[in-house]
């Protein structure tokens, strides 16, 4: 891994400038190689293409926290979800309760940095690919270009589903992002949604047919995965259409994404999701050789590492998450649920506060040690339903994220086929997602019980893997986080009743910094109010 990430494209390290300034798409490798000499063959700008991998674990800015894919996952993904909480991180509340999306906040406006410089550098690539091809490397470049085209699709999806409105709010007609496929920094109007969407769409029909003809892909060892091919291809095409709200679509491509990528088994679910296994389609890669300290996802997400943040504010998850599905299922075991004699020892108001003794905590300390970090003068801090399923691989908080697994694809195909009415083919989905763990369970339900049973088994498998918030904002649901006392297991800090109508619909927006340079996205275009929009960006 260390090899291939020798010849980095020098955009690689986040810029401060705006998405489409000159300086913020530059090319030029960090070697003495220029762009020529990069690309003077397929297998050479290979390395070109790795290093779009490399911009998705990378740390960026002068502060902890900003690592590239991780950063959107836990802070746009986990942190304003239902599914996770960070315990006694009261002080990222504003970051729960979405109070930034109409603000200048780093936390939350990382993204569009960051997706763009992933575009950006993917646009620099496809601009360096030859027309004219010796027949021999005519296959190596359309495996360039398929890998490609597919980084670019997955980064304009994720861009609309922090910048944009929900699908079903205008049917693609609200304003979308500006959509650049090509190194020109000019001035651009922002595109619609659906027009964003038609571009992922062709793109990744492009990729498809890309890899499907160079007779190339990546490896089958497991620790290729942070490479795409036809399968991520696939994934992204699956992801795109459920956020569009095109069910057959999902259909089509979920059972193309996952296969040959079996759902791991119960000795892989409690292994720490650090590593790739069978049933990862994609990941972001990091290990001891590029570690990222306390920059890194897990320094945020996981109960592991040595930083402060694992340590003090580790992630637990909801009770209501757990209580949604059946108590049987194996995979409760990477989550320290509390029993109803445990429970009893602490008073209801006392229950979010760090536990330092009793049955609960003598349990913890037995059953999860080599799963938390422990030492003789520090350890992580205990909380009811923590949650242990992200494990470092050392305690410097290196370790690989899982972008797309085969359950996700099984939740998208359930979903899919419940609102093409195909309840059968729905209930079979979400029973090959769950089965392996719960050999008993079968799914009879039909209508909406139905859809609240994918719902709750999706949030649950998928929990702090950069789903919640997501998820939430395409089905509309409103914030739902009960105290103790109310049921669930919330701090008071992070409650708030609002639904997707509050907090600027759930959408970021637009940087100034995009505005102030590039003059077609106008100010009131930014926060983007009710209505829709001409590609101009008229209202």
């Amino acid at each position: 891994m260390k090899k291939i990430y020798k010849l980095l494209i020098a955009g690689a390290i986040l810029s401060t400038t705006a998405a489409c300034s000159s300086d913020y798409l530059d090319l030029k490798p960090q070697t003495s190689a220029d762009p020529e000499t990069l690309f003077e063959s397929p297998d050479v700008a290979q390395y070109a293409v790795n290093a779009l991998g490399r911009i998705m674990s990378t740390q960026y800015l002068s502060t902890q926290g900003y690592n590239g894919e991780g950063t959107v996952y836990a802070y746009n993904g986990e942190f304003p979800g239902d599914a996770i909480q960070f315990n006694n991180k009261t002080g990222w509340a504003n970051i729960a309760k979405q109070n930034y999306n109409t603000s200048a906040n780093t936390n939350v406006q990382f993204g569009w940095y960051y997706y763009y410089k992933l575009i950006g550098n993917a646009n620099q690539i496809l601009s360096y690919i030859p027309e004219e091809q010796a027949p021999e490397d005519v296959a190596g470049w359309q495996w360039v270009k398929a890998q490609t085209l597919t980084y670019r699709a997955y980064a304009y999806t994720m861009l609309s589903q922090l910048f944009s409105r929900r699908w079903s709010e205008a049917k693609g007609l609200q304003r979308g992002v500006v959509l650049r496929l090509d190194t020109s920094d000019d001035p651009m109007p922002c595109s619609t949604m659906g027009e964003v969407f038609a571009q992922i769409y062709k793109d990744l029909d492009e990729a498809i047919e890309l890899f499907d003809q160079c007779g190339v892909s990546r490896k089958k060892d497991v620790d290729k995965r942070w490479m795409t091919n036809v399968n991520v291809a696939h994934a992204v095409y699956t992801r795109a259409a459920l956020i569009r709200e095109d069910w057959n679509t999902v259909v089509a491509h979920a059972s193309k994404a996952r296969q040959g990528y079996p759902i791991m088994g119960m000795d892989n679910y409690k292994a720490g999701f650090n590593t790739a296994n069978e049933e990862w389609i994609w990941e972001v890669f990091e290990d001891d050789t590029q570690a990222m300290y306390y920059y890194s996802f897990y320094n945020y997400a996981s109960a592991s590492c040595l930083g402060s943040n694992s340590r003090q504010y580790p992630p637990s998850i909801s009770k209501q998450i757990v209580d949604g599905v059946d108590a049987n299922d194996a995979r409760m075991a990477i989550y320290a649920i509390p029993t109803a004699d445990e429970l009893a020892e602490v008073k209801v108001a006392s229950r979010n506060d760090r536990v330092t003794k009793g049955k609960f905590f003598d349990r913890v300390m037995n059953d999860y040690i080599s799963r938390i970090y422990y030492t003789s003068s520090s350890s992580t801090y205990i909380f009811f339903y923590l949650s242990t399923k992200f494990i470092v691989k050392s305690g410097t908080g290196d370790g690989c994220i899982p972008i797309f697994r085969a359950a996700e694809m099984y939740y998208a195909e359930a979903e899919a086929q419940y609102h093409l009415g195909n309840f059968t083919a729905a209930q079979k989905a979400l029973e090959a997602t769950v089965t392996p763990y719960n050999e008993d369970y079968t799914c009879t339900k039909t209508g909406d019980d139905l859809f609240k049973e994918i719902k709750a088994y999706r949030k649950f498998d998928l929990a702090n893997e950069g789903h919640s918030f997501f998820d939430l904002k395409r089905w509309g649901d409103s914030m739902d986080r009960k105290s103790w006392s109310d049921g669930g297991s919330w701090i008071s800090n992070f409650i708030e009743d609002y639904g997707p109508e509050a907090k600027n619909r759930w959408t970021i927006i637009i940087p100034n910094s995009e505005a102030n340079y590039n003059p077609l996205v106008s100010k009131v275009e930014q926060i983007n109010p009710d209505g829709t929009w001409d590609n101009a960006g008229s209202k």
